[in-house]
């Protein structure tokens, strides 16, 4: 929103007259997450936990001397846990 909108909103809402109870209503509905943020939150633990698995497996591999998973192998990997 714009500074002028804000603005707007704010001379709107101290226009109202307001119990104590419906200005904490208000504060917690401005406060609280939203659905989008929730699910981007989600996302980005997904990621996050993919890219340290992935880091893990390439170190253990090292240590082994084992032949890493193709891309292609660890792409299918990530979409198959992703259906859980």
């Amino acid at each position: 929103m714009t500074t002028f909108a804000l603005n707007n909103l704010w001379t709107y809402i101290k226009g109202l007259s307001l119990k104590r109870s419906d200005r904490e209503w208000l504060a917690n509905k401005l406060l609280e997450p939203s659905e989008k943020e929730l699910e981007t939150k989600r996302q980005q633990e997904f990621v996050k936990e993919s890219l340290y698995r992935a880091l893990d497996e390439v170190e253990a591999a090292k240590r082994e001397g084992r032949k890493l998973m193709t891309l292609d192998e660890f792409i299918e990997e990530l979409k198959a846990e992703e259906t859980k």
